[in-house]
């Protein structure tokens, strides 16, 4: 195994023990020694890769929204299907994200949602940058409160609704 492979594995194991940890605790609780302690690394290894224990968090993230988006960027998307492919993520790893909302770690999303939303735009106005924050901050109010309904709704009809609501307003 060479030092990227090792590496992918700390940080694996690592992530891994954090979300089983915050099964029973939260965030504050839990110290970096149950961490490494869980995962069977070093402490050295927790500090070369993350700067806290929300970097871990954040970090799992970003790679599972990198995954789906790596997955979805050959379906030619429009605006439209992205919110469905992103309400369909949210559903196959809604234990990750329910477990974030359950432990007040949902915020780690937001900034994530908002780069989605931005995809590589480059943002030249003020009005631009609020019809942005405000589309995003209501995407995020929706799919915030389907978590605290436990996302009863599929991913088709959730995105349904909220079709149905923005024409209707």
């Amino acid at each position: 195994m060479d030092n990227i492979e090792k590496n992918k594995y700390v940080k694996k194991e690592i992530t891994t023990a954090l979300l089983n940890l915050l099964k029973e605790k939260n965030l504050e609780e839990i110290t970096v020694s149950e961490i490494t302690s869980k995962a069977q690394v070093g402490r050295v290894s927790f500090y070369r890769n993350y700067k806290n224990k929300e970097d871990i968090l954040k970090q799992y993230l970003l790679l599972i929204i990198k995954e789906w988006e790596n997955k979805n960027s050959t379906k030619n998307l429009t605006t439209d299907n992205i919110l469905k492919c992103l309400f369909e993520h949210l559903i196959t790893n809604k234990d990750f994200y329910t477990l974030l909302y359950q432990k007040k770690l949902f915020y780690l999303f937001r900034n994530t949602l908002k780069q989605i939303i931005i995809k590589d735009k480059i943002i030249s106005n003020n009005v631009e940058a609020y019809a942005i924050a405000f589309v995003s901050y209501g995407i995020y109010g929706w799919i915030e409160e389907w978590l605290a309904r436990g996302m009863q709704e599929s991913a088709d009809e959730i995105y349904t609704i909220l079709k149905m609501q923005a024409i209707n307003k």
